[in-house]
């Protein structure tokens, strides 16, 4: 783990590391060095010498007050940046790496683990990274040069004061084990419950309608109770724990003061080295003592960093970067094989082609598998058996940026985002000027409504569009695709929800959307598709039928039954 998180940093996140390091430890030994100056001064006037031979010492003290002042703001500057650095690079990484996941990734209890990654568990690293290395690695290097000076003094005292260090870490390593378990289950008990939060605020609207069901809340109740019993577990064991360490700590060093008191009676040492030893092998105790703090943070992080190594290593789809580019939109699904893990849905032996700048319906009941296929040719989901292939070319061996460039996609369900009109239309194409996006909400029949608001294409629509209706949300989403101009469009009909009007222009905006490109249309209403170039008639997860609307009902199958009904 320590070596991957070193590794997410920067050149500049490991340099503000370093830095910060060695500040803090030059700001220790300076206090030290302040230490051993008053005392040296303290036994010079006990010896009567005169006062002009204590200016040196005033003169150094005061130049290391200021000195220690500089090292704590310079190491505090780069601790941060550090910090900084590796809250950036992780949530930057993630980011990409979210868009490179199947859909099948993100499971509800997934994304209530997401919302705790990158809230909790990014600043677990923040909190390691840049407030407990820089401070623990400089301890450190204080007590290794503290250690070497005192040994330098007295061998035997400065071996009699680091004695009981071993034996206290022997036992903390001992017991780490126990404590990963206990944190274990602390925190998968803080998972179900944020994941049924989120589940919970997300259907608020539906539990206040049913009150008087409050079977949710129980569940809701549980798991908070659950996870405080955890909690209070997890920290009866870590006091436990910690104790007996610090224990072990605090009788080395009362172990030093009575050897120390010895040796000065026995002559084996001088009174101000026993002093400088009592009082300075404090700082050589120090990085040992805050281990218990130390403890807390590395447990939390691998705990944490546990959690962000299952989205950062996770798998991704597999993307050829230098792959092949197809010259053609034409589309084929041949011999295709697909299934969803744990669910009895599944797809086998599906054949059909869809021509280039021709419109392909597909027909069928929930759960026929008309989305299934949307999902695998924009790769959301890869085929277990057969291939897609696009232009001749399979999509697998296409690079995923390209292949997705290629496919426009207007769905039911459209996702906007808590910003401004523009950037939301901008979706479509990340470097279109206003022009550009002007000319698309025009295409998309949204541009005089647009004009309407006080702030036009800077009126921010709060979040996923809450400010706007059903229809004008359509017609942002038509006019990202007009904006994206790519010659594959797949189309979820999305007029079931909406007011004649919107629909009216929609159905304009779609018509002008479709012309020449290549078109799949998840048809849910029959009348909308009768001059589809070709309909596919599928019932879970299997073709029925195909070919023109005459030519099925001709058939009296099940898209005549369908068209009936």
């Amino acid at each position: 783990m320590f070596r991957d998180m070193l590794n997410l940093l920067t050149k500049t996140g490991k340099k503000d590391l370093i830095t910060s390091s060695v500040f803090f430890a030059l700001y220790g030994l300076s206090s030290v060095a302040m230490i051993v100056i008053v005392f040296s001064a303290l036994f010079q006037i006990f010896a009567g010498t005169d006062l002009k031979n204590l200016y040196v010492h005033f003169i150094a003290i005061g130049l290391f007050v200021v000195f220690k002042g500089i090292c704590n703001m310079v190491a505090d500057l780069k601790k941060h940046g550090a910090g900084f650095d590796i809250v950036q690079q992780i949530r930057e990484r993630m980011i990409l790496k979210l868009k490179k996941f199947s859909l099948g990734f993100y499971t509800n209890e997934r994304i209530g683990e997401i919302n705790t990654v990158l809230r909790k568990d990014v600043d677990n690293m923040s909190l390691v990274v840049g407030h407990m290395w820089p401070r623990m690695f400089g301890d450190f290097m204080v007590s290794i040069i503290v250690f070497v000076w005192l040994t330098y003094i007295d061998f035997k005292l400065a071996f009699i004061m680091a004695a009981s260090v071993p034996i206290a870490i022997a036992f903390l390593v001992k017991t780490i084990k126990a404590s990963k378990k206990v944190e274990n289950r602390n925190n998968v008990a803080l998972l179900d419950m944020v994941s049924l939060f989120v589940g919970y605020i997300r259907g608020i609207t539906v539990l206040k309608s049913f009150s008087n069901n409050t079977s949710l809340d129980e569940d809701l109740k549980s798991k908070t109770e659950k996870f405080g019993e955890t909690s209070k577990t997890a920290s009866k064991y870590k006091a436990r724990q910690l104790c007996v360490f610090s224990f072990l700590l605090d009788a080395g060093y009362l172990i030093l003061l009575a050897s120390g008191s010895l040796f000065v009676v026995n002559g084996e040492i001088g009174v101000l080295n026993f002093i400088i030893f009592a009082i300075v092998s404090r700082e050589f105790y120090k990085p040992f003592s805050l281990m218990e703090q130390y403890y807390m943070y590395y447990i939390s992080a691998a705990d944490s960093y546990g959690r962000l190594g299952k989205i950062l290593h996770a798998d991704e789809i597999p993307d050829k970067i230098d792959g092949a580019i197809p010259k053609q939109n034409n589309i084929t699904f041949e011999n295709i094989g697909f299934s969803y893990a744990k669910d009895e849905f599944k797809i086998e032996n599906l054949n059909f082609d869809i021509g280039e700048k021709t419109m392909v319906a597909l027909v069928g009941e929930s759960g026929s598998g008309k989305t299934t296929i949307t999902n695998l040719l924009l790769r959301f989901y890869d085929v277990q058996q057969g291939k897609i292939t696009l232009g001749g070319v399979d999509i697998r061996d296409i690079p995923y940026d390209e292949l997705l460039n290629r496919i426009s996609v207007v769905m039911q369900n459209v996702q906007l985002f808590d910003n401004t009109i523009e950037e939301n239309i901008r979706v479509g194409k990340k470097h279109a000027t206003r022009e550009e996006i002007v000319e698309a909400a025009k295409k998309a029949r949204i541009h005089d409504f647009i004009m309407t608001l006080p702030k036009g294409y800077d009126t921010n629509i709060g979040e996923n569009g809450c400010t706007l209706s059903g229809g004008q949300r359509q017609r942002i989403s038509i006019a990202r695709a007009f904006l994206k101009d790519a010659p594959i469009l797949i189309l979820d009909e999305m007029t079931s929800n909406v007011d004649p009007v919107n629909e009216s222009l929609i159905q304009e905006a779609i018509a002008d959307l479709a012309k020449n490109r290549t078109m799949i249309v998840v048809a849910h209403h029959l009348k909308t598709i009768q001059n589809a170039d070709q309909i596919l008639t599928l019932r879970k997860g299997c073709l029925l039928e195909r070919g023109k609307h005459k030519e099925l009902l001709g058939k009296n199958g099940y898209y005549a039954k369908l068209w009936q009904t």
